[in-house]
């Protein structure tokens, strides 16, 4: 490209492309996968808020015995048959539904979905159900073990349902 507005359009283009993309993909991930519902707990009461984002722990019911394996390395969280954390490279076939993520230096599965947003004006109402421990999170994850978060909910409903009432 000799043209330099033409290097300018495509310098322009780009980033806005790629980010259309990644909404779109992002998209077709949240309406592809199955839908399943995890209880939160705010882990640390003082500072569940910061800024936009409510911050808390994921429960995702998984039995001591089943636990992380060991901390620091890549897992999967087979969510049926039974629900396991292993290793990601030890994931049996029999696993047809699984959540990719991590374990931790405290050896528990984390998988990124531990934050969700939230416009300020509702803040101080979520966050004290939260810590009353009335939250949970409804998540899409796909085949591939890709989770997105569809929505907060509060006592089951969704959370834009439940400040309203």
């Amino acid at each position: 490209m000799k043209n330099p507005q033409l290097r300018l359009v495509a310098a322009l283009l780009f980033p806005i492309v790629v980010l259309a993309a990644n909404t779109w993909m992002y998209q077709q991930q949240r309406q592809a996968g199955e839908s399943f519902k995890f209880p939160i707990e705010g882990f640390d009461p003082r500072d569940m808020l910061s800024g936009h984002y409510l911050f808390y722990k994921v429960n995702y019911g998984i039995a001591d015995e089943y636990g992380c394996p060991t901390s620091d390395i890549a897992a999967s969280l087979c969510l049926g048959p039974e629900k396991r954390v292993y290793p990601a490279d030890e994931r049996p076939s029999t696993c047809t539904v699984y959540l990719q993520g991590e374990c931790n230096a405290n050896a528990i599965f984390t998988a990124g979905l531990d934050r969700f947003y939230i416009p300020q004006e509702y803040a101080t109402r979520l966050e004290r159900d939260i810590a009353q421990k009335k939250g949970e999170i409804e998540v899409s994850i796909d085949k591939r073990g890709n989770a997105a978060i569809l929505d907060l909910l509060i006592e089951g409903k969704p959370w834009k349902e439940a400040v309203r009432d």
